[in-house]
């Protein structure tokens, strides 16, 4: 068979990557004011980062509609391929789920299983990397779901937060409890919880060396038996440290596979500016 894979913006994955593989990337919407931006095609990461400092307007996220996702399962069902899988966003972050499964049902009888990953960013990304892999082997559409959920199991994200100011402003964080965390100069660390897909913090930090150091210890627990390490180092407007983190883990793992990647704004909506971090696993 000829599964294709569908994925959202908030993968994550770099578009040269997504383009030689073939993967379908459905924007996510980002709206400030009254202007909505489709997620990496009218509104860059960068952009994206500039506007939320600079406008009085919080953003906002909205899913695709239905409508959008049935034009990619016909575009895929016109171009010959036998099914899809869509693998997306973690539905308790932002609800893309019941658009993408009102669309399968639109477009019966070519066969559409959409996968909650319960992840986001490179988790995410490397989930349907994973069933583009399984995908190309001509496996089935169950056998290309289970690559990519069992993968699930095996993959960690943590990133450090730094301006507590974007937190408080979107009500992620209480003003007393920004206001104590930045009288003692420690950032949160935060994770995406494997089994609801939110978001929580897990341990604190005072500078982004001592992110680096936090990511890179993270990284060492996994056995070196387990496989390469394939490792995304992810920053909002926090360039220069994630490039040290990332000369790092190059020379800690030249043969692993690494990508350095500005976060997506349908994931910086929920970090802000000042975010650095990592997805990685080994296999």
């Amino acid at each position: 068979m000829k599964i294709g894979i569908v994925t959202d913006s908030a993968a994550n994955l770099p578009a040269e990557v997504a383009g030689e593989k073939k993967i379908k990337i459905i924007p996510l919407h980002i709206a400030f004011g009254r202007h909505t931006y489709r997620d990496g095609v009218d509104l860059t990461a960068g952009d994206f980062y500039t506007k939320v400092q600079e406008s009085e307007d919080l953003p906002a996220i909205e899913p695709p509609t239905s409508g959008e996702f049935c034009e990619i399962f016909e575009s895929m069902k016109e171009e010959g391929y036998d099914g899809a899988v869509c693998i997306l966003m973690s539905n308790n972050l932002f609800p893309s789920f019941n658009a993408a499964c009102e669309a399968r049902n639109l477009v019966r009888p070519f066969p559409v299983v959409v996968v909650d990953s319960h992840t986001a960013s490179m988790n995410q990304g490397f989930m349907v990397l994973e069933a583009m892999k399984a995908a190309s082997a001509a496996l089935s559409i169950p056998e290309v779901v289970e690559s990519a959920w069992k993968l699930r199991s095996n993959l960690h994200f943590y990133g450090t937060v730094g301006m507590l100011h974007y937190l408080v402003r979107a009500k992620r964080m209480g003003k007393f409890a920004a206001f104590m965390r930045a009288l003692l100069n420690y950032k949160p660390v935060i994770t995406i919880d494997p089994d609801d897909g939110r978001i929580k913090p897990v341990a604190r930090v005072k500078s982004w060396e001592h992110c680096i150091r936090f990511l890179v210890r993270e990284m060492e627990k996994l056995p070196a038996a387990q496989g390469k390490m394939h490792a995304a180092v992810l920053h909002a407007d926090e360039a220069a440290a994630a490039q040290e983190l990332f000369r790092l883990l190059k020379e800690k793992y030249p043969d692993g596979e690494l990508y350095l990647q500005e976060l997506t704004p349908a994931v910086g909506y929920h970090t802000g500016p000042g975010f650095l971090g990592a997805s990685f696993y080994r296999g």
